[in-house]
């Protein structure tokens, strides 16, 4: 064999190495994408199943709440000479056995779910802790006491068992102020506060007029019922611009002595949306909140205000 001919069998042989090099190295890389894609990336949950666990879960704080209620009723109203009674809610210990009382602990209005906190879970079965509020009094005479008690709930297919006794509990506590954040005093002279004085006394006392006030789409309708409704203070959350082009919005709170048809005196506060309409101001809304302040850290009820 000549020099040639050799020289091209080894470049040939080298060749076919170094690709099959290539190969191998590619074979694996594509192998640990398609690992990394199976291992590593997150499973993206289909939104039927998604929401098939939020109603799940809906149904199982409900469970527990109505059932911690229920529970909370049995005691205190049980006596305890009858204490048996109550295996329908707990297990109680084998040696449990009746006193002799036949008084029930306390007179008590319906039990209210105050609170279900999911608490975790113990193999397959779900555990919350409800907190419960009772307007209780030692017989039915005396005043009636505001009272809480904490009861664990486990729920097992969507069947809840009380996981111990209820515990008293103190009341949760006053909560925190939020500041609303109108800072404009609406000026009695305003064509807005015209509007929003007008809205307010068609919508309590009367059961028509309100167009007269009110966008068209708006779908408000007069609550009326009471003798008569005075506006005693207004104010927005910007300034009303001037020369306002139809489609501008502001916010309005109002607030509003009203007496019922008993002549009884009753405070309330109305947030409204006021729209320029063709250079008329109307309601477009009754808003589901009031507009809150840029200052949003909330201040604990009872500690002193900046």
């Amino acid at each position: 064999m000549s020099a040639t001919w050799r020289h091209r069998l080894d470049t040939g042989r080298r060749r076919a190495r170094t690709a099959g090099v290539v190969a191998l190295v590619v074979c694996a890389l594509l192998g640990a994408c398609a690992a990394a894609k199976v291992f590593l990336t997150a499973a993206h949950p289909d939104d039927a199943d998604v929401a098939a666990v939020a109603t799940r879960v809906a149904n199982q704080r409900a469970a527990a709440g109505e059932f911690a209620a229920d529970f909370v009723w049995a005691v205190l109203t049980t006596p305890s000479s009858k204490s048996a009674a109550l295996q329908r809610y707990i297990t109680l210990p084998d040696k449990h056995e009746p006193t002799t009382g036949s008084l029930p602990a306390a007179v008590i209005t319906t039990p209210k779910v105050w609170s279900v906190v999911p608490a975790g879970s113990t193999a397959d079965v779900g555990e919350y802790s409800v907190t419960i509020e009772v307007q209780q009094r030692p017989y039915a005479t005396a005043e009636a006491t505001r009272a809480f008690y904490r009861v664990p709930v486990a729920i097992w297919n969507y069947q809840p068992r009380a996981m111990d006794m209820p515990t008293p509990i103190s009341d949760p506590g006053p909560g925190a102020d939020v500041k609303i954040g109108y800072t404009h005093p609406l000026d009695p002279a305003s064509p807005v506060y015209a509007v929003v004085s007008g809205f307010l006394t068609t919508y309590l006392t009367a059961t028509s007029g309100l167009d007269r006030y009110v966008m068209a789409d708006s779908w408000i309708k007069p609550v009326g019922g009471y003798h008569s409704a005075v506006l005693t203070a207004a104010a927005t959350d910007v300034a009303i611009p001037d020369n306002a082009s139809s489609g501008t919005r502001i916010h309005v709170r109002a607030t509003v002595s009203a007496q019922t048809s008993q002549f009884a005196v009753l405070n309330f506060s109305f947030p409204l949306t006021v729209e320029n309409s063709g250079g008329t101001w109307m309601i477009a809304d009754i808003d589901l909140m009031p507009q809150t302040s840029e200052e949003t850290a909330a201040t604990p009820a009872g500690a002193p205000h900046s």
